[in-house]
């Protein structure tokens, strides 16, 4: 779907990088000091304007405390195990429509399979509503965007429930908070009626409970189609 060639990094990213990466891996843990803007800067052989601004990123994310004259601490509190979130929400913050769309390709992907196994009547009534108030929506010229891209959105939460687990259902929340704006710029774009025919596709594929390459040639059409509405902009 999209292009395969990677973004390269800037400075700062690479800085960021390798700080979360040491929080992650458990090299820094909570409460430990990090080494000096000085330091960090020759063991990674950049110079310390990327570093101060990496630090300035992680501690607006909630991961360090920057005590001004006596250095940079990873946070230590009751919250330190929501660190690993604090990370996932700050590489959303950071990446683009393309690096989100890869993210909920896997995650739609995946779960509309599962949503397909799994799905009760229950689950079913709540996508065709979704759809339906779409639809209704897409009839409207002066429909609201925002209530449009609700109705989008609440769809595929309808999805993530259907699979029956709730650690899907909480990570998919953060990627859907992330990718938003992009969703609604799509609907604005070229998505209003186009959408509601995908979301269409997906919804037979789960009635149906197909999985494999026919439950995911709906997914892939509305990731395709997504891509090329920004396009269009």
């Amino acid at each position: 779907m999209l292009n395969g060639q990677k973004k390269p990094q800037t400075r700062v990213e690479f800085a960021l990088d390798y700080i979360t990466k040491e929080i992650a891996n458990g090299n820094l843990r909570a409460g430990d000091k990090l080494p000096n803007e000085k330091d960090l800067a020759e063991q990674l052989g950049i110079s310390r304007t990327p570093i101060r601004e990496a630090m300035k990123t992680l501690a607006v994310a909630g991961l360090i405390d920057i005590r001004h004259g006596h250095g940079s601490y990873v946070r230590e509190e009751k919250g330190a195990p929501a660190l690993p979130l604090n990370l996932f929400q700050l590489y959303l913050q950071d990446s683009t429509p393309e690096m989100l769309m890869e993210l909920r390709d896997i995650f739609d992907r995946n779960c509309s399979e599962l949503a397909a196994q799994r799905r009760t009547d229950e689950d079913l009534a709540s996508m065709r509503e979704c759809i339906d108030r779409l639809k209704a929506l897409t009839e409207q010229p002066d429909a609201s965007l925002d209530d449009m891209l609700k109705a989008d959105l609440d769809f595929h939460r309808a999805i993530y429930e259907a699979t029956g687990n709730k650690l899907i259902v909480t990570v998919a929340e953060f990627v859907l908070n992330m990718v938003a704006p992009w969703v609604r710029k799509s609907l604005d774009v070229s998505g209003r009626v186009r959408a509601v025919d995908l979301h269409e596709q997906i919804y037979d594929a789960i009635l149906k409970r197909e999985i494999g390459p026919q439950n995911r040639m709906s997914v892939d059409a509305n990731m395709k189609h997504f891509m090329q509405s920004l396009d269009q902009e």
